[in-house]
């Protein structure tokens, strides 16, 4: 049982204590557990190439990425290695850091989970044998918690942006933690609280692998959304018959008040829908299949077009030495 944490925020600090803290908890229960701080690498951001999807979806690939030149490989290769993982990182501007936003690009089609079961399936519907396919290890469950630090209560998109770290390789959430009033460096470690808190959900994350995921139970704060938690809800009045949508797991149902209390509520026949579950992403998959990767019926027109564009102002860049 491997356990991976990752920490988004500074050497020593409030964010890395509260995954060490967590990690110590795993390793009580009998994992074997591993660090890895985003800071130390360096990872370039996603070019929207498509080229991952493709060779996905239409070519039974590995839906490797283009990008070669920087360490994706190597955290890619601590994330399928991993049974478990921790995820933690400070708020900013009510998000959490930009690297782990630039790591969930890199992370996005390539790793879906739905999209490389696809890509083995065509692999053996046409009978390829050379080159790779996707990474077996790709296929088995995953158990996450998430730590989110910060300094105020400006933390409104920190936990559900983590969130979306783990949509595209199916991990299941198991516990979501946030501190906050904790802004100058390595003052969480005098938060008793906190630290325990943080030490509880790593051992839950080891609990949780040692049993059938379908026991797998989820120990943070309730949010709005009762698939993910989340507290995110998008208003669509639009749609009068699903006129919210949770803004993580897509999931679409009704606001009411019970109790005093606003409650978000799905039909049981709408969850399978949701982007967390495999079925709401191989609806996903059907939809860039028979949308966005469709040919345009005018594609011959497109060089034309693009001319009109190619030659219009020259891009601003800094002088370089």
């Amino acid at each position: 049982m491997k356990i991976l944490g990752i920490s988004c925020g500074r050497k020593m600090s409030n964010t890395e204590i509260l995954v060490k803290e967590a990690l110590m908890g795993a390793e009580e229960m009998g994992a074997e557990v591993e660090l890895v701080r985003l800071q130390d690498l360096n990872l370039k951001p996603c070019t929207g190439c498509n080229a991952c999807v493709i060779s996905l979806l239409e070519k039974g690939g590995a839906g490797e990425c283009v990008i070669k030149d920087d360490d994706f490989a190597f955290i890619d290769e601590k994330i399928l290695e991993c049974d478990g993982i921790i995820i933690g990182s400070p708020i900013y501007e009510k998000t959490p850091s930009g690297q782990l936003k630039v790591l969930n690009d890199r992370m996005g089609p390539s790793h879906d989970m739905a999209m490389r079961i696809i890509g083995k399936k065509i692999r053996e519907e046409k009978g390829i044998t050379t080159g790779k396919g996707p990474d077996e290890r790709s296929f088995k469950t995953r158990v996450a918690s998430l730590i989110a630090v910060g300094g105020s209560e400006w933390d409104n998109l920190a936990l559900p942006m983590m969130h979306l770290f783990t949509l595209s390789m199916q991990m299941e959430v198991v516990d979501k933690m946030l501190v906050n009033w904790v802004a100058l460096p390595g003052m969480v470690a005098l938060n008793d609280d906190a630290l325990a808190r943080a030490r509880k959900s790593g051992r839950h994350v080891a609990e949780t692998l040692m049993k059938p995921i379908e026991e797998a139970k989820y120990i943070g704060e309730e949010g709005m959304c009762p698939l993910c938690h989340s507290k995110v809800i998008e208003v669509r009045n639009e749609d009068n018959n699903y006129p919210v949508i949770c803004g993580i797991c897509g999931v679409k149902g009704t606001l009411n008040v019970v109790n005093g209390k606003v409650k978000f509520e799905v039909k049981e026949e709408d969850k399978v829908h949701s982007h967390i579950k495999l079925s709401g992403k191989f609806e996903h998959c059907e939809e860039l299949k028979n949308v966005s990767l469709k040919p345009h019926p005018k594609r011959d027109e497109l060089p034309q077009r693009l001319e009109k564009y190619r030659n219009y102002l020259s891009y601003s860049k800094p002088e370089r030495k």
